[in-house]
């Protein structure tokens, strides 16, 4: 059985998009949509990873801005045309300008981000800075009280 925490301040938010939409198409005002892009989030030991879907979007399109502690990703999805042969035409995919910004939990190394983009996913590698790269290091302990120096590890072929 899997539990739900039930929020309503996300329904509630849910409500005001929904009536925004219904506003704005009766007003036949498209560019003002309230709509934000699904982001994925994963840290593994060296460089976080973003995912972003964007389906259908060209990657000229794509404003991507990357500091040491956040990310933005801007871009605007084009009213789709309807083909010649099409009678009747109904879209809901979102149209206009959005922009998305996300503070990342440690700083990265901004000048070494990697961007790649395939079927309407936008992958963003970002290698955390090294101050907040966890190293680990060895340590020896030794019965005596008397420090003792290592010795380097010769390298056996």
């Amino acid at each position: 059985m899997q539990l739900y925490t039930l929020n309503p301040f996300n329904e509630l938010e849910r409500l005001e998009r929904q009536i925004n939409r219904a506003f704005n198409e009766i007003a036949g005002d498209d560019n003002s949509r309230n709509w934000s892009i699904p982001i994925q989030l994963e840290e593994q030991a060296e460089a976080f990873i973003l995912r972003a879907l964007l389906p259908a979007i060209n990657r000229d399109d794509l404003d991507i801005e990357v500091t040491r502690e956040s990310v933005a990703i801007a871009g605007e999805y084009h009213k789709p045309q309807p083909g010649e042969n099409n009678k009747r035409f109904y879209s809901e995919f979102p149209v206009g300008k959005f922009r998305r910004t996300l503070s990342l939990p440690l700083p990265v190394m901004n000048s070494d981000a990697k961007a790649e983009y395939q079927d309407g996913v936008l992958t963003l590698t970002l290698p955390k800075a090294p101050e907040a790269v966890h190293r680990v290091v060895k340590l020896n302990v030794f019965g005596d009280s008397q420090p003792q120096q290592l010795e380097p590890e010769s390298s056996q072929s």
